[in-house]
């Protein structure tokens, strides 16, 4: 009996260890986590453990829109930008907590794109939980909830196969075991997350530089429905944000990143969004502010040649945005009205202070 027992023990023992070696296998030979700009942005999150003060969350409005290292330059913080691809407002709430787990973060900036926050559900976009929780501490329990909040069983599968969501090409195959085995994950080596043919290139602390100008237009990618501003979903994890903030003491301040004046007036209703989250801002005893809605366009100056694409700042606008959000947040570190800075409505801001694109907004030369 106790023989039996042993083996049954031991063949149990066996099959774990051989299944777990064939997952390792199947993880290095097909997935590519070299050039990942959330594995890098990770790495260094984790390696600046009890140094980081200030942090920035949000999908690529966050990290192609704010460089850490001129915001230290300027305010003399510690700053890091853990914003991600497409990251939704439940990954901005489990990025947060993971954050301030390992640091004791004074303030917090959360860049608020509206796609993300008119979103149904985690599921609808799994890969934007993927790409963090990929690369998050073994050891972490927000890793396995954001899994389970996501996806219950089949995200935790795809943690454990990561080339479930995705493959490497069989091109590619070659040159990615040979990073893996050398200089891949050498910390400080941005070799593998720059690409000049895209324009692109990580800069440090979570920051990606991106070149090119927009050429397709400024199509929008949403209308925001005045019913419902931000979906169920939305509302749910800026909620918990905003409460985990408070219970932390950590300052939370909501910005979105500057959108060019033709797709600001090529989106519809976009002022019931503004309004939800002054509103929302109000009773949090916070503030918003919406750089699409600057009332100094000088000042930032920014233009068609600042965009790399309908709403993305490239890196020179990024550069240009970035040395006003300093300012303003010197402004409101001593204390003075931010609120006179950006107009209160879309309108006024077309109208008075639009930049350059709004020539080629829909319908412009018709009116």
């Amino acid at each position: 009996m106790k023989r039996t027992a042993l083996r049954n023990c031991a063949a149990a023992v066996l099959f774990f260890l051989l299944t777990a070696a064939l997952l390792a296998a199947a993880n290095f030979l097909l997935v590519d986590d070299v050039h990942s700009y959330s594995r890098v942005m990770l790495q260094e999150l984790y390696d600046q453990e009890g140094q980081i003060d200030t942090l920035f969350l949000g999908s690529s409005h966050c990290y192609r829109s704010v460089d850490p290292a001129a915001v230290d330059a300027a305010l003399g913080t510690h700053s890091f930008n853990a914003g991600s691809s497409q990251q939704l407002p439940d990954g901005s709430y489990y990025m947060l907590r993971e954050a301030a787990a390992h640091n004791d973060l004074k303030t917090v900036y959360l860049e608020m794109f509206y796609t993300g926050y008119n979103q149904s559900a985690s599921a609808d976009v799994p890969l934007a939980c993927y790409l963090l929780t990929d690369f998050m501490a073994w050891d972490s329990p927000v890793r396995y909830e954001y899994l389970w909040e996501m996806g219950g069983m089949a995200g935790l599968a795809d943690l454990l196969l990561p080339a479930r969501h995705g493959v490497v090409s069989l091109g590619s195959m070659p040159a990615l075991w040979k990073a893996k085995l050398t200089d891949g994950y050498a910390p400080g080596n941005y070799a593998y997350v720059t690409y000049p043919d895209a324009g692109e290139a990580y800069r440090g602390n979570g920051f990606v530089y991106t070149e090119g100008v927009a050429q397709d237009g400024y199509t929008t990618l949403l209308n925001v429905d005045p019913g419902a501003p931000l979906s169920d979903f939305g509302w749910t994890y800026l909620i918990r944000i905003a409460e985990f903030c408070r219970e932390q003491g950590i300052r939370l301040v909501l910005f979105t990143a500057p959108l060019p004046s033709a797709y600001l007036s090529n989106t519809r209703d976009y002022q019931a969004y503004v309004d939800a989250l002054q509103a929302f801002a109000a009773q949090y005893g916070t503030v918003y502010w919406d750089f699409s809605l600057y009332r100094a366009p000088k000042a930032m100056d920014l233009g068609g040649g600042d965009f790399s694409d309908a709403h993305h700042l490239n890196g020179i606008g990024a550069e240009k945005f970035t040395k006003v959000l300093c300012e303003v947040i010197a402004l409101d570190a001593a204390g003075e009205d931010t609120e006179r800075l950006f107009c209160p409505t879309v309108e006024e801001k077309l109208t008075e202070y639009a930049d350059n694109t709004i020539f080629m907004a829909d319908g412009y030369y018709d009116e």
